[in-house]
């Protein structure tokens, strides 16, 4: 990998992060594969001075995987708010997440979902924050999204849900409210649908860049409910029937 062009991407993005004006692409540091992404990832949240607490990810059948790092730093318990900046909106997703209790490292085979699952500690109903430091994020290519964190923002998660590998996580119906009013409801929706799919293609996806999964770590499955976006001083509740709710208020 050319190491003065991942540090010209994540700079670039860096200055977007930080109130510059959107990326029309990443032009000449453009990452060509997907091992230049994480690094481009790796190298911005190393200029936030943040930690992984996480990641987001997306294996729907027939279709391209991919995921992305979740700074820890924008991980929130809800009730809680989000700062929206004047005149701009964020994209809100409803997802099903999970946290796990120990490491996953690197070995000579695949994890079994028994296994990934037998790791994990707890799953709750999440939102996660969505905002493009694109200015039109259908005009790059995918590996140029998965460099900006396929436009990840922030997350805000609910409380565990007791005895969650009882549900049927696939078939769960889905509420979306904003504003007081409901945007989606519906039965299901992941884009691979059942949560576990990309949850286990991430676990055995992450070691070939170095990465793996780690106790106290978050993993997002996926949008059940679509991109939606919403402009600030709303409240949005999310959840799933009988696995709760979680919301966050955009200031």
């Amino acid at each position: 990998m050319n190491n003065e062009k991942i540090q010209q991407a994540a700079s670039a993005l860096l200055a977007a992060r930080k109130g510059g004006t959107p990326l029309t692409g990443l032009g000449d540091a453009a990452p060509a594969t997907e091992a230049e992404t994480w690094a481009i990832q790796r190298a911005v949240l190393a200029g936030l001075g943040g930690s992984v607490g996480g990641y987001k990810c997306a294996a729907p059948p027939g279709m391209p995987t991919s995921a992305a790092i979740v700074a820890a730093a924008g991980i929130r318990r809800a009730p809680t708010s989000w700062a929206v900046p004047a005149g701009q909106q964020i994209g809100i997703e409803t997802e099903i997440a999970v946290r796990f209790k120990r490491d996953l490292p690197a070995r000579g085979k695949d994890y079994t979902l028994d296994e990934v699952l037998d790791a994990v500690d707890a799953a709750f109903p999440a939102i996660e924050l969505v905002k493009s430091r694109y200015a039109d994020m259908r005009a790059v290519t995918p590996l140029e999204n998965m460099a900006d964190n396929v436009a990840h923002i922030g997350f805000v998660h609910g409380a565990d849900v007791p005895n969650w590998r009882s549900f049927d996580l696939k078939n769960l119906k889905v509420k979306q409210v904003c504003g007081g009013i409901t945007q989606v409801e519906k039965i299901g929706g992941n884009p691979s649908g059942d949560p576990l799919i990309p949850l286990l293609w991430l676990v055995n996806h992450l070691p070939q860049f170095g990465l793996h999964l780690q106790a106290g770590q978050i993993v997002t499955t996926g949008s059940t409910t679509g991109l939606v976006f919403v402009n600030s001083h709303q409240k949005v509740v999310s959840g799933f029937e009988g696995f709760g709710e979680v919301s966050v208020d955009l200031v």
